[in-house]
């Protein structure tokens, strides 16, 4: 199928629409295959993504995403080389995930960004909500802290040469556990407000909200727009703008 193909699979009265210019479907019920090249998007209630290719084998519950990968999850954005969804095949519910390489966790925040960097990560899943990830390999964080009162009280920035594990409640972080060689320090909101633009980002740091679909109908849009990163700047307050054609690589 070519063009504006579609595929609809239908798991507990809850439908993913996936599109790409070429998709290829292969198999019977229960044991079908998808695959979907160029401009890859999908779209469900609760999870969006997008990637160059995809290919999802329903028998093992697997879906591999591959260049440019980027998955959203409520106010949570995930990226990086490669993305593996792994469900349970008795419930057909997402179980977990794999970012291999440049792994890079954005939750959006009233005050900023909160950020989970590492080299590779991996995610659990309970009622198809993101339960924890944990960042391998040179991990870092950058997270905003509130209260039970939901009162921000600190930011979180520091370094951990082995691993970074966030588990999350309710799509709020319920703890941050740091292992090995940490360093970095928590700081009050007056003095984060007062650190240079480019030290409030996690390298690799690019917001891609405006590519999200928010509908099935959005699947079929192709994006080229307009992304800002933060650069290094004498005035904290600017930002570049990059245009982006599609399928090419990201500023990093």
């Amino acid at each position: 199928m070519i063009k504006k193909a579609v595929a609809i699979s239908v798991v507990e009265n809850d439908s993913t629409f996936i599109h790409g210019d070429t998709l290829l479907v292969t198999g019977k019920k229960d044991n079908r295959k998808i695959r979907s090249y160029y401009n890859v998007k999908f779209f469900k209630l609760d999870l969006q993504g997008k990637c160059d290719s995809l290919f999802s084998d329903q028998s093992k519950g697997i879906t591999k995403m591959y260049v440019d990968p980027i998955l959203w999850s409520d106010k949570s954005q995930i990226t990086g080389d490669s993305i593996k969804l792994l469900s349970n095949q008795e419930t057909n519910k997402l179980d977990s995930l794999k970012i291999l390489n440049n792994a890079l966790m954005i939750k959006k925040d009233s005050a900023g960004f909160s950020q989970l960097k590492g080299k590779n990560m991996y995610g659990k899943f309970k009622n198809n909500n993101i339960e924890s990830l944990d960042a391998i390999g040179n991990s870092e964080t950058l997270f905003f802290l509130r209260d039970e009162n939901d009162t921000l009280f600190g930011i979180d920035k520091k370094q951990s040469s082995d691993h970074i594990l966030i588990l999350f409640e309710n799509d709020d972080v319920k703890s941050i556990d740091y292992y090995k060689a940490i360093t970095g320090k928590t700081y009050p909101p007056s003095d984060f407000e007062k650190l240079r633009e480019d030290d409030k980002f996690l390298n690799g740091f690019i917001w891609r909200e405006e590519e999200r679909p928010l509908t099935k109908d959005d699947i079929f849009i192709k994006d080229e727009i307009d992304l800002e990163v933060p650069e290094k700047s004498t005035n904290p307050k600017e930002k570049s703008k990059v245009k982006v054609p599609l399928i090419k690589e990201r500023p990093k």
